[in-house]
């Protein structure tokens, strides 16, 4: 038996399926009995849920011989941390391996904890398999790309794994979760799933962690496969609304037509992630067939209100290019969000002052658009960082001090301490932010009530208007008192993106 734990990275009423876990179920060898415990279930724990289930098989035909733990940077690294110590120091003898976003940029620090045995980095279908053949003792683990291990000499980094798409893998095993469970309502519909349909992205961007894991390349199934498995989650169990999880979902036009014409008949509301240039290049008819199949919101990548930055962060993109997106997606009726990463390293306030005008050009152009912020945070890349810097530099190197409030900053990008960006300049940035999202109330906010809306753009007007931004603390209040109680609030929530990410509080 394996357990492939996904431990708590968000509120349980934010859950989602837990799409790689069931990837890696699924590609495990025919008779090896899997499951899934998910942190982010409502009222389960999962130290008492694993111990349960290793209990319980201990001296039988299948006893559990593998807990693997997929662990993305922040909230969910918290969680995985003592988790994992819990059960290292009750279960000794049985291995343990960490795969996820957060081991495969930074395996040191994981390989140098006594809890974790084993580190897969990038995609880990493959390597799981072969993973269970060096612990069953007929592998050499140095062997197994993508492995990393504790070497007699010190941590062996194993090369890395030539990765597939999601084509070539087995379909997603919906037989085994609650499917139910996971549909969650949001704006886009009273029970929205997600869906990965790529991986992957081809793109170079030198602040982006996903090039790190990956590289350069982008691997898409086929537009069929994609709408046979989303149609069996609308028939089966009324999904009504979905969050497809790619980098990149369209590539060319020609795809993206067919993924129209094919998702028409299912009537899904649908959010994506896409590049400004590449959606630009689409005629208006295949704009149409996207806003008739149910294409209602997507998620850019603008980063910079500055053509200088754009091109030291090798976006390939300018800032024209991210206006007329503006106007396409108001001519078309389809809601932009767009993501900007504050914060360069050789001239922040000057990036900030130019980035923060920019976002008034996109509101005066398309009132509707969502903007999204992110306080830069180097990431280990392949090639060159933006802004020079050397991404590794002052990282802790034990793995529990990852998990402290100042690193949990660094890796949400809520409050990186990092020397550019000084506090001064970042309450700047939160300052404009409350007045717009006070002016301009978001699409996803359901927990500020009705008239706490009201009042708060009828007092953020004036501000906008004339540009005044700082210490806009009655405007902080007003939507404090009209934020509906939820206990279960987290302070984890700025993870979270599109239309995962909740309304902030400020």
């Amino acid at each position: 038996m394996i357990i492939l734990v996904n431990p708590r990275a968000t509120r349980p009423q934010n859950r989602r399926f837990p799409l790689s876990l069931m990837a890696l179920g699924a590609s495990l060898p025919a008779g090896v009995g899997w499951t899934i415990v998910d942190g982010n279930r409502p009222g389960l724990d999962p130290f008492r849920e694993i111990s349960a289930l290793v209990d319980a098989r201990a001296g039988g035909p299948d006893p559990v011989r593998l807990l693997a733990i997929s662990v993305m940077p922040g909230p969910q690294l918290v969680a995985a941390v003592p988790l994992t110590k819990r059960l290292k120091e009750r279960y000794p003898a049985i291995p343990i391996v960490w795969g996820g976003n957060f081991p495969s940029l930074y395996p040191l620090p994981v390989l140098g904890s006594a809890w974790v045995d084993y580190v897969v980095r990038g995609q880990g279908e493959q390597t799981l398999n072969e993973l269970l053949e060096v612990i069953d003792g007929r592998r050499d683990p140095a062997t197994v790309a993508g492995l990393c291990f504790r070497g007699d000499a010190g941590p062996v980094i194993g090369r890395e794994r030539a990765w597939v798409g999601p084509g070539e893998l087995p379909p997603p095993p919906y037989d085994r979760i609650d499917v139910a469970d996971y549909l969650r309502p949001t704006m886009l519909g009273r029970r929205t799933g997600v869906y990965q349909a790529s991986i992957g992205c081809p793109y170079a961007c030198s602040f982006c962690g996903v090039i790190s894991v990956f590289g350069s390349r982008e691997k898409q199934q086929a537009p069929e496969r994609t709408v046979e498995h989303l149609s069996f989650l609308t028939r089966t169990y009324g999904m009504d609304g979905v969050h497809f999880y790619d980098n990149n979902f369209f590539m060319t036009e020609a795809h993206a037509v067919e993924i129209a014409e094919r998702m028409k008949p299912l009537g899904l509301r649908w959010w994506c992630e896409a590049r400004i240039d590449a959606v630009l290049r689409f005629s208006d008819r295949t704009w149409k067939k996207l806003k008739e199949s149910g294409w209602t919101m997507v998620f850019f990548g603008a980063e910079s209100g500055s053509n200088e930055v754009l091109k030291k962060m090798n976006k390939r993109l300018t800032v024209e290019q991210t206006l007329e997106a503006a106007a396409k997606t108001r001519e078309h009726g389809v809601i932009p969000e767009f993501s900007f990463v504050l914060g360069d390293p050789q001239e922040p306030a000057r990036e900030v002052e130019n980035t923060l005008a920019f976002v008034r050009k996109l509101k005066q152009i398309n009132p509707a658009c969502e903007l999204i912020t992110y306080f830069y945070t180097p990431t280990p890349q392949r090639g060159d960082t933006y802004g020079g810097v050397d991404p590794l530099s002052g990282t802790p190197t034990r793995l529990e001090d990852w998990t402290t409030p100042e690193w949990v900053g660094w890796m949400t990008h809520e409050d990186p301490h990092v020397p550019w960006m000084t506090a001064e300049l970042r309450a700047k940035v939160l300052d404009f932010e409350t007045v717009l999202k006070s002016r301009f109330p978001s699409v996803h906010d359901t927990r500020t009530r009705p008239w706490g809306k009201a009042v708060a753009r009828v007092l953020a007007a004036p501000r906008w208007r004339s540009g005044r931004y700082e210490d806009p603390r009655l405007l902080r209040r007003v939507r404090q008192w009209a934020r509906v109680p939820d206990e279960d609030r987290q302070a984890d929530d700025r993870q979270a993106y599109g239309h995962l990410r909740p309304a902030p509080a400020a």
